[in-house]
């Protein structure tokens, strides 16, 4: 055991306490204490050696075996490290071994499975990428089911094309619903030929092979998809290495002009190349890599050969000597122009400028000018390089646009195959519902009818023994009437028993003969039969013959009881039994109700055929409250019809229309002659009122007088009495209009001298500007506190000023209007003019 094994153990043991010890224990303490001390003292010793051998030189050291105190113990010890090693060895072998094998499985399964594995292809400039398709090799099943399917599509096809008259409006009919479309597939030109219509689909047998059809239709849009996102991928990976290859250009171009920039490499990410996920990095191994000694010894090989393989490099002198001379090339580089230089002359850096020669200053002169040369050239060349570097990008940047745009439309490719794919998947699951649901509504169908069976056998069964149980009642029913004629024939013929008897003894007989025991029978007959019970007077045969009778008659009653308690017992059986019978009539009834209601769910589930429409927007005239729309009471119309419809009732509005006008201009003729009508009525009723009142009228002496003079003496004294007011009118006039403009020149010599004054005060107010203005500049160019106080009354005042200014002008312009319109107003008082009068 080496030392730091001891010492573990002796930290271990050195930690007892004294309440668990036993009495040998306490007696050897100081023994033990000691012991301990000295291999704690010796452990301290091995560990100071095992430090100063490895100081010393490797020669010296040595191994770390020979410290061992204990060599067996130690090896006891490792012999149980080992064995411990292996047994955590393999059990983390068989970890590895499962995880392997489980990665095995997931691999062949959802990897190696895979005809075209699951990849992407993503933008250069953007974060957009388009996936593919992946898909499985198609099972040979699958081909053998499209080929049967096809083969009899063909049959179909080929024995509807043989059929004639009865065919053509069938085809017409298939083509009008042909035309209508169900999915994306045939706008990519990927439907097969062979589908059915949707709405000829009828059959389970039918259904299955649209679903075969369906299934293909789906794989060959995957197929096609992933066609075109293989050219996209090599366009991709051709894309990628251009821009590489231009990218190099574009390094020696700014290595050229010694410019250090970062250039924009792509690569394909793990999306792209999924590969990837197999194969494992070191830089993804976070644990410390294990090695076993063989693999140890290996490595330890490889990297000695590799250590003599660089010293053996590095004497190459052929190698150094290429190194030294071309820079590790065999073909010598261009010099760059841009690190071409001129050579100074030697004077220059030799002798001061006042010693130069003409020659010299000449020579200097021709260096400046080269240098200036070869500077203008530099420039030329930088510029070329630099824009052959920006033609460079320019290209990668337009190529790489391309691609983006380009992958824009595969992304578009991508989202109307999915839609596509959908719509089939869609199909598939109606049909595969509508298959399912067929056969179990046949089942259930075939349930009911064998159930109907075995109820209608089994009421078979209940009939012909109810009849039987009622014949059997029937026949007890007649036995049981005649116990009761025989019962009534006997109380008849009880008197003709003893017709030779006295009546009082036949009357006592006769209640005797009512009287029944009470007992039990035997005794209580016995009792009645007794002889002490014998009427007097009545001898011993004739008794006996009573008792016998007596006793026939009770027997018979009893007999009757019986009887007539089975047929009561034999009637509810029977009741039961009908009511039974009765109700299996129901049950019957009911179960064929529930088969024919099946049998035409069944037949309308078979002819109600879901199908698939792509509508566009407009087309959908159902109210869209919830995310999805409710179809569940809506009619499918053709367009034609609503077209149709939509025909008519223009054509209805605009008669009706017409018709509307037709009775408005009816109308308002009515209302025009109703009018014309009231009208007049008011001119017959006015004129009877001016006739009433002409009739009134009183005339007075005037009146009389012009009814008496004739018109032309009328007339001349018209004329003259006008030609007076005339002169009167016109003498008056014209001393009107002398002083109306005798005011008028007043007025416009007022209005001159009040605009001489808004003349002089417009001055005023265009001085005060200037004055304002320059205050305004004094004021700005002198800040103070009391040049703004006296500032602002000045220019305070000077508002007011020009307020008071303006309010004077507007009154003398308001005051000049109104005289104005006075002296209008007075000249037209002096015009004559006659106004004429309408009476109605």
């Amino acid at each position: 055991m080496d030392a730091n094994t001891e010492s573990t153990g002796t930290d271990t043991e050195t930690q007892p306490e004294s309440e668990y010890l036993s009495e040998d224990d306490l007696n050897y303490s100081d023994t033990r204490e000691s012991l301990l001390a000295r291999m704690e003292e010796i452990r301290r010793t091995i560990q100071e050696m095992i430090l100063e051998n490895e100081s010393v030189p490797e020669i010296e050291r040595l191994e770390l075996k020979e410290f061992n105190v204990d060599d067996e113990r130690q090896s006891m010890h490792d012999a149980a490290l080992d064995e411990e090693v292996s047994r955590v060895r393999e059990r983390i072998e068989m970890e590895i071994l499962e995880r392997c094998y489980k990665r095995d499985l997931i691999k062949r399964d959802c990897w190696d499975s895979l005809k075209v594995k699951d990849r992407a292809v993503k933008a250069f400039h953007t974060e957009h990428e388009v996936t593919n398709y992946p898909l499985k090799e198609r099972p040979q099943a699958e081909f053998d089911a499209l080929r049967r399917v096809v083969n009899k599509r063909k049959a179909e096809q080929a024995q509807r094309a043989q059929e004639k008259a009865a065919e053509e409006e069938t085809e017409d009919l298939s083509e009008a619903q042909s035309g209508v479309a169900s999915s994306y597939s045939a706008e990519l030109g990927l439907s097969h030929p062979d589908l059915y219509d949707q709405f000829s689909l009828h059959t389970t047998e039918q259904k299955l092979n649209q679903i075969v059809l369906l299934q293909d239709v789906i794989f060959q849009i995957k197929v096609a998809l992933n066609a075109h996102f293989d050219k996209v991928y090599k366009q991709k990976v051709q894309e990628i290495a251009r821009v590489k290859e231009r990218n190099k250009q574009v390094k020696e171009l700014l290595d050229e002009l010694e410019v250090d920039e970062e250039l924009w490499v792509p690569v394909l990410n793990d999306r792209e190349v999924p590969e990837r996920v197999f194969v494992v990095k070191d830089s993804e191994i976070t644990a410390e890599k294990y090695l076993t000694p063989e693999q140890e010894k290996e490595e330890e090989r490889k990297r000695l050969e590799e250590q003599k393989r660089l010293a053996a490099k590095s004497d190459d002198v052929r190698e150094r000597a290429l190194d030294d001379m071309m820079d590790g090339v065999l073909e010598a580089k261009k010099d760059s122009l841009l690190k071409s230089e001129v050579p100074q002359p030697e004077f220059v850096l030799a002798k001061p400028n006042n010693q130069w020669s003409e020659e010299e200053k000449k020579q200097f002169k021709e260096y400046e000018k080269k240098v200036k040369e070869l500077n203008t050239e530099k420039d030329k060349y930088r510029k070329s390089l630099e824009n052959e570097i920006k033609s460079l990008q320019k290209t990668t940047k337009e190529a790489t646009d391309r691609f983006d745009e380009g992958l824009k439309k595969l992304f578009e490719m991508k989202i109307k195959s999915d839609m596509a794919i959908c719509q089939e998947e869609l199909k598939i699951k109606a049909l595969n519902y509508s298959v399912l649901m067929e056969e179990v509504m046949k089942n259930e169908e075939m349930e009911q009818a064998q159930k109907l069976e075995e109820m209608s056998a089994q009421r078979k069964r209940m009939a012909e023994d109810l009849q039987k149980f009622e014949k059997d009642v029937e026949l007890f029913q007649e036995s049981y009437e005649n116990i009761l004629a025989d019962d009534k024939a006997q109380d008849k013929d009880f008197r003709k028993e003893f017709s030779n008897l006295h009546k009082a003894h036949v009357d006592q007989l006769y209640k005797l003969f009512k009287r029944r025991p009470r007992g039990q029978k035997k005794n209580a007959m016995e009792e009645l039969d007794a002889h002490r019970n014998m009427p007097e007077g009545l001898n011993q045969p004739v008794w006996e013959k009573f008792c016998q009778i007596r006793r026939t008659k009770i027997d018979t009653e009893h007999k009757i009881k019986a009887t007539a308690a089975t047929l009561a017992e034999m009637q509810a059986t029977l009741l039961k039994r009908r009511e039974a019978d009765e109700a299996a009539k129901q049950d019957m009834e009911c179960l064929a109700t529930e088969l024919e209601n099946l049998r035409e769910e069944k037949n309308n589930f078979l002819t109600d055929i879901t199908v698939q429409f792509l509508l566009k927007q407009g087309q959908v005239e159902v109210t869209n409250t919830d995310l999805i729309p409710d179809y569940s009471e809506s009619i499918l119309l053709h367009r034609g019809k609503v077209e149709e419809l939509n025909h008519t009732i223009l054509t209805l509005g605009e008669q009706k229309i017409a018709t509307m006008v037709q009775t408005k201009d009816f109308r308002k003729g009515i209302i025009q002659v109703e009018w014309d009508n009231t009208m007049r009525r008011m001119q017959i009723e006015d004129l009877k009122n001016k006739e009433r009142d002409i009739q009134k009228l009183r005339l007075t002496e005037d009146h009389k007088e012009y009814l008496k003079s004739d018109s032309d003496s009328r007339v001349c004294k018209q004329a003259i009495s006008m030609k007076e007011t005339q002169a009167l009118q016109t003498k008056n006039f014209q001393k009107d209009v002398k002083y109306r403009k005798q005011k008028i020149r007043h007025l416009q010599a007022q209005t001159a001298i009040k605009e001489r004054k808004n003349a002089a005060l417009d001055k005023q107010i265009q001085d005060m500007h200037v004055t304002v203005s320059q205050m305004r500049h004094i004021y700005e160019a002198s800040a103070t506190e009391e040049n703004e106080a006296l500032n602002t009354e000045q220019r305070y005042q000077e508002v007011l000023l020009v307020q008071r200014l303006k309010d004077t002008a507007r009154y003398q312009m308001e005051k000049l209007a109104f005289l104005s319109a006075e002296a209008q107003h007075l000249r037209m008082r002096n015009v004559p003019s006659l106004v004429q009068i309408k009476y109605n």
